[in-house]
């Protein structure tokens, strides 16, 4: 995360870990340029425990995510997750892909990627910073940053 918040395009974030039997829980949200919000939840299972009594060292597996990003005010972008099956994918790992200014999902929208298509949070990161860059001119505030904690002002990850 540091290393995208030097870059400049994410500006904060609430992300935190809470503590659940065998893992933990990664959620909050991440403040972009664009007036763009990332929201993350993100359920992680250790896998084996590390030399270290705070996990810094241990093998942990993402067992369910959802990222989604969008416009506060607007709609939403983009969503990756693994919450909900499709029928006719192969498993449940798929994108949701929007039109920001109407919140429709886009035509062929969810798309399957499979678990090789699975992305990391940084990658996920990477792909919106790269949306920012294609869309920047269209955006109504292209320098501005979201304030976060205000998740029913824009932007749903509910839409199906």
């Amino acid at each position: 995360m540091d290393e995208l918040v030097r870059a400049g395009f994410v500006q904060r974030d609430t992300l935190s870990f809470t503590p659940v039997s065998g893992g933990f829980i990664l959620e909050g949200e991440i403040a972009c340029l664009g007036e763009i919000v990332i929201t993350v939840l993100k359920f992680i299972d250790v896998v084996e425990d590390g030399e270290r009594d705070d996990l810094a060292d241990a093998l942990v597996q993402t067992r369910e995510y959802n990222y989604n990003a969008s416009v506060r005010g607007h709609g939403n972008i983009l969503r990756h997750d693994n919450a909900h099956p499709h029928p006719k994918h192969a498993d449940d790992h798929h994108v949701h892909e929007y039109d920001w200014k109407t919140n429709k999902q886009l035509p062929g929208s969810p798309k399957w990627v499979g678990a090789q298509g699975w992305p990391s949070l940084a990658q996920f990161i990477r792909t919106v910073h790269d949306w920012y860059c294609a869309h920047r001119d269209e955006l109504p505030n292209p320098e501005g940053v979201p304030e976060l904690g205000l998740r029913a002002s824009g932007g749903s990850s509910a839409d199906e």
